[in-house]
């Protein structure tokens, strides 16, 4: 085996996608705590939820993510890349499309601007709830896709 390569192993590839839901919702949580306007219309939703709840969404979010950690194993085993790689397609391939459907909302807004009509919050530039939770997603899937080489560095 290629010392390069990420080994695979089922008890970080489970931990990695557990680790990514529950990275994800305290730090969506946080996210929500700078919305405001009609982009807050939910934020207090965050105080009903129940312990059962929030550990659903730990397991739903942590299903979401495995698929993602399985294709960027394969991509940088059959690519023969080095780990490093692993952490980089795992943090922009969830991110960096959430960061462009928010710069393209943005910018719709900047070129049909409403005359005569409150705009709305969310599609500001200067919005920091835009910037947080690709941020947010970014974060969560790094640790991820370091507990999986954890364990992998582990298992080689």
């Amino acid at each position: 085996m290629n010392p390069r390569a990420v080994p695979w192993t089922w008890r970080g590839l489970c931990l990695g996608a557990l680790a990514a839901g529950a990275a994800i919702v305290p730090l969506m949580w946080v996210t929500d705590q700078f919305r405001y306007g009609l982009d807050a219309d939910m934020v207090h939703h965050w105080a009903e939820m129940s312990v059962f709840s929030l550990l659903s969404s730990v397991l739903k979010i942590g299903l979401f993510v495995l698929p993602f950690l399985v294709v960027a194993y394969w991509v940088v085993r059959l690519g023969n890349l080095r780990r490093r790689w692993f952490v980089i397609l795992l943090t922009a391939v969830l991110s960096l499309p959430l960061l462009a459907f928010r710069l393209s909302s943005m910018i719709y807004e900047l070129a049909q601007p409403t005359i005569g009509v409150v705009p709305f919050e969310g599609t500001g530039l200067a919005y920091l709830p835009n910037y947080l939770a690709p941020a947010s997603v970014a974060i969560a899937m790094a640790l991820a896709a370091f507990i999986y080489l954890a364990f992998a560095k582990e298992r080689s």
